[in-house]
């Protein structure tokens, strides 16, 4: 089961999906909200409910280029997690119970951008592995571009709700993707990224949580 709080947040991880996939594995994607408050890279003004639609339909279309088995929305609001935090664990739970993951992947404690729905998703993750006594994985960036990354996160923090930036934490698990799947996939974010905006490496990491 892979935890997320928005839909693009995925791509921390799509390559690995897709690798499940591949290794015969199942994914379930779940995400918390449909990131209607993302609109640092919008050129037109666009509602919320407008970029609702446009960023569920972003995800689905990524979604089907990893070989996502399901993909499943809460219906929670983007920008708003932290104030609904027991909702949150209980949509969450109870799809986990549903799912019955063998690992769930999702953010750390840091939510790498340190945003807030990212944030209380990781703590939402955190409690349901250690409810299911199942290991959890971290998001985290790759060594090389997390200066970059950072920096360009830091700039895009114009919407939404948002703690202090953590230090960058670095992987003690990486995993071999592939690339070509992976800009394929994010390239289906188009009103989040510019095509071939971003540095894809061809390994994806993570931090085993402890729990």
């Amino acid at each position: 089961m892979v935890l997320t709080a928005h839909p693009d947040d995925e791509q921390l991880a799509a390559g690995t999906m897709y690798e499940n996939h591949n290794a015969g594995g199942k994914t379930f994607l779940v995400c918390a909200t449909a990131g209607e408050k993302g609109k640092s890279h919008l050129k037109k003004p666009t509602t919320d409910a407008q970029l609702k639609k446009i960023r569920k339909a972003e995800l689905l279309k990524a979604a089907k280029i990893l070989k996502v088995d399901k993909v499943i929305f809460l219906g929670l609001p983007d920008a708003g997690l932290r104030g609904q935090k027991k909702k949150v664990f209980e949509k969450t739970r109870l799809m986990a119970n549903k799912i019955k993951p063998e690992i769930i992947l999702s953010f750390g404690p840091d939510g790498i951008s340190a945003h807030w729905d990212h944030i209380t998703i990781a703590e939402a993750a955190r409690a349901i592995a250690k409810r299911m006594r199942i290991p959890l994985f971290g998001f985290t960036l790759h060594p090389k571009g997390a200066s970059r990354r950072r920096k360009i996160i830091l700039a895009r923090r114009k919407f939404g709700d948002y703690a202090d930036l953590h230090e960058y934490r670095k992987g003690d698990i990486k995993l071999p993707i592939n690339v070509r799947i992976k800009r394929r996939a994010l390239n289906s974010h188009r009103s989040q990224f510019s095509e071939g905006g971003w540095s894809i490496f061809d390994t994806e990491h993570f931090v085993r949580e402890a729990l």
